[in-house]
């Protein structure tokens, strides 16, 4: 074992301050920040201690699902059009954003192209600038409120979750599809080129080949998270499971909620077996199941498209849209709004953080509890438990994380109100709760990719497993971890607001507010301070994760 291999591995004493310094920074900060957003340790601490009769009478509910015949049916049936909803969402996302992610892209420059004239120079660039606004406006508002939107012109329905997936995720894909554009290398571009292609051949065998794989990954992990959305878009009157939810809450019919809970869970654990099943087929077989479910999600919704641009609907989307006016100029609302997006980053921020917090020793449990091939084959004597109970442990862990991040926020910020009421400290956990699986699932994979040798070296030096976790394996592992970490917060800041829209403060909260009493003025400025906020996070998150891995200097 060489020196230079276990250097970056083993941490000096200056390192060592180095690390407590930046943990010292992240527990003020998240001290400071839970303290600004309003969460009251008073009522977790009742929460946790079991006081509150909803906590208790939730919980004896739900451990006696409602498993009806008629029950069963109703759920599954939703199930199905949650499904659907997901599907079509995710084709639409899919159109829009491929369309606004090849206008939006910095393609790289054609040394043998004709020069282009002025007017097109400044056309393309145009172009560019509007796409990506397009595409920060789509990704910017959560989907919540689109669907909102769409059922207030379209009327209810699962159309208007369809097209709230459908803008909603467009700006996400179509940002991270024009990213991997940008980074492809140019050299089978310029060598197509040199033989004469044009742009479409070029981006045909030039660019696709290299983005094919990482564009399909990722649409199948929004299919995922789509699918997710569509069980509970219908809390806003949009189909599918999410009109259950909120009915058993209405009702305090917590049998019925446990039943539609199990529902959920299900759906997910079992897409994202079959989500595994499709990484490994052929683009070919991808396509022709994508064109097959498409097609069978928009048979089983039945929804009338041709009524979309239908006179009346036209009409009612005029309406909708000349009703909001100009941002209210009052001084006074805009300093408020400043303030609810300040409480919004503020939530997401403390959530983040005990996630992370949180996260760590979960990956741990699930990932170093039992000795792994590539790192740590010590024989079961050297564990320091038994291996039944360590066994026991980490799958306890992964369970865990698997039952924390299965049920969406939505779901998280609808039971933490029952419990605790409306209100900041609500929201803030349910976002804590569910990036606890997340987080935990993400540093575990990471933890499973550090190079075994500085692990077995200290492991060959007497070091214990939790040493080695933590001088061998976490140092290595600590700049991709805050890399995760730093992404989640930024998709926090949306779903804050998302939970705030069913009353757990921040920005949703505001939002929510105008939408019901009409007030369009406020609302107009409520989404510009939405969209500002999304967009200096991303930029400046986006900024710290370069860094972190080494992309910038």
């Amino acid at each position: 074992m060489s020196g230079p291999e276990l250097t970056p591995a083993v941490p000096t004493p200056r390192r060592y301050r180095a690390y407590l310094g930046w943990v010292g920074v992240l527990l003020g900060s998240l001290a400071l920040t839970a303290w600004h957003a309003g969460v009251e340790p008073s009522r977790v601490a009742e929460l946790a201690s079991g006081d509150s009769a909803a906590f208790r009478d939730t919980w004896a509910g739900l451990f006696r699902p409602d498993l009806s015949a008629a029950t069963v049916a109703r759920v599954a049936g939703l199930a199905v059009d949650s499904l659907a909803i997901g599907v079509l969402g995710t084709a639409l996302a899919l159109v829009l954003g491929v369309a606004l992610s090849l206008v939006a892209a910095r393609w790289p420059e054609l040394p043998h192209a004709p020069p282009a004239g002025r007017f097109w120079r400044r056309a393309r660039r145009l172009l560019r600038a509007l796409s990506r606004a397009c595409l920060a406006t789509f990704r910017a508002i959560p989907e919540i409120i689109w669907a909102y939107a769409f059922v207030r012109v379209l009327g209810l329905g699962p159309g208007a979750a369809v097209l709230a997936i459908g803008v909603s995720f467009a700006g996400v894909l179509g940002r991270l599809y024009a990213e991997l554009i940008e980074s492809v290398p140019p050299g089978s571009s310029r060598a197509l080129e040199g033989m004469g292609s044009g742009r479409l051949a070029i981006f045909l065998y030039g660019v696709l080949p290299q983005v094919r794989q990482q564009w399909t990954a990722y649409g199948l992990f929004r299919l995922e998270c789509a699918i997710r959305s569509g069980a509970i878009l219908g809390i806003v009157g949009a189909g599918g499971l999410g009109q259950e939810l909120e009915l058993s809450l209405r009702y305090y019919q917590f049998d019925k909620l446990a039943t539609t809970l199990l529902a959920v869970l299900a759906l997910v654990a079992a897409l994202e077996l079959f989500s595994r099943w499709l990484r490994r087929r052929a683009l070919k077989i991808l396509l022709v199941l994508a064109a097959a479910a498409t097609a069978a999600a928009a048979l089983r919704l039945d929804v009338d498209w041709a009524e979309l641009a239908s006179p009346a609907a036209l009409s009612r989307l005029r309406g909708f849209w000349d009703s909001f006016g100009a941002p209210t100029g009052a001084l006074g609302f805009w300093s408020r709004a400043a303030g609810y997006a300040a409480q919004t980053v503020a939530m997401a921020w403390s959530a983040t953080g005990l996630a992370a917090l949180g996260g760590l020793p979960l990956a741990f449990l699930a990932t170093w509890m039992l000795p792994r091939a590539h790192a740590l084959p010590a024989p079961p004597g050297r564990i320091g438990f038994g291996r039944p109970v360590a066994l026991a442990v980490a799958l306890g862990a992964r369970a865990s994380a698997q039952l924390t991040r299965s049920l969406p926020e939505l779901v998280w910020a609808l039971l933490f109100i029952l419990w605790l009421g409306p209100g900041v400290t609500a929201g803030a956990l349910a976002i804590a709760v569910h990036n606890l699986g997340i987080l935990g699932r993400l540093y575990s994979d990471v933890l499973e990719e550090v190079a075994p040798a500085p692990v077995r070296a200290l492991e060959a030096a007497g070091g214990s497993r939790l040493a080695c976790f933590v001088y061998g394996a976490l140092p290595a592992a600590s700049a991709r971890m805050a890399s995760f970490t730093l992404y989640r917060f930024e998709v926090n800041i949306r779903a804050t607001t998302m939970v705030g829209f069913v009353g757990a403060g921040g920005l949703g909260d505001a939002l929510h507010t105008a939408l019901s009493l009409f007030h369009m003025a406020d609302l107009a400025a409520l989404i510009t301070a939405l969209i500002v906020t999304v967009v200096v996070t991303d930029s400046i998150g986006d900024r710290l994760r370069r860094r972190l891995l080494g992309e910038l200097p």
